[in-house]
């Protein structure tokens, strides 16, 4: 592909996601994330700025999109565990998101907080609010226990799992499992060719981050658990190791 058939590629993708957005201009952030183009790709290539992309897309740049303050971010998490009646995950505000307009990107507020840290600032900003039952949910946190370095299966007890991409073919597979080995060895047996593990995210909550893809990637289902993917998509996958 040429570089001004790139260009008009990226155009109508920014457009795309504006037209499921109200509108409104996708920030850099989650362009790449809903993508999985990097600003390495366009910047300085095709255009000097997100800016300029976002113009020649015929769209209005959205200034905010770098300029949330602490009083923003947290509002957006207080409505998010209003409505969830719980603490929300990284994977939770990632979805949530996508789904609200002008929302701030969980990489956002991934770079201000951890989330013992998330959850101390949530507590405060609830009260503040008189917000009790939210200032609850967020005291009620519980940062999960790290798995132990191992190459063989992690302990049943231990929270944290994992949520995995499995090539076979040209199919992938996303699925969750608490051992990437044996998980591995069962899906072996079921296929007649040798299955390849192309990635893995450890996480605290593996129903929900294998949910969120599983939704993410509805469209590209083939049957079950499987799915046919693009290089974009899997490279979306793959940027994660870790969510919690």
């Amino acid at each position: 592909m040429g570089q001004d058939e790139y260009k008009q590629e990226i155009i109508r993708k920014i457009r795309d996601i504006a037209s499921r957005n109200d509108g409104r201009a996708p920030g850099r952030e989650k362009f790449q994330s809903e993508t999985g183009i990097r600003p390495h790709e366009w910047r300085g290539k095709i255009w000097r700025t997100w800016s300029d992309a976002i113009v020649e897309a015929g769209l209005e740049p959205n200034d905010l999109q770098s300029a949330y303050s602490d009083k923003d971010l947290l509002r957006f998490v207080f409505e998010v565990a209003s409505d969830l009646k719980r603490f929300p995950s990284y994977a939770d505000l990632d979805f949530e998101a996508r789904r609200r307009a002008n929302a701030p990107t969980m990489k956002t507020i991934q770079a201000r907080w951890k989330m013992v840290d998330l959850a101390n600032a949530l507590v405060g900003y609830a009260e503040s609010l008189r917000a009790e039952d939210v200032a609850s949910l967020a005291k009620g946190y519980v940062p999960p226990r790290r798995a132990e370095a191992s190459n063989d299966d992690v302990s049943t007890s231990d929270p944290l799992g994992y949520v995995y991409m499995q090539r076979h073919g040209l199919d992938y597979k996303i699925g969750l499992t608490n051992s990437l080995n044996r998980r591995g060895r069962q899906i072996q047996i079921e296929l007649p060719q040798e299955i390849e593990l192309v990635h893995s995210i450890l996480t605290d909550d593996p129903a929900g981050i294998e949910a969120y893809w599983h939704k993410r990637f509805a469209a590209k289902r083939t049957r079950g658990e499987w799915f046919k993917l693009s290089k974009a998509e899997v490279a979306a996958f793959k940027r994660w190791s870790k969510i919690w």
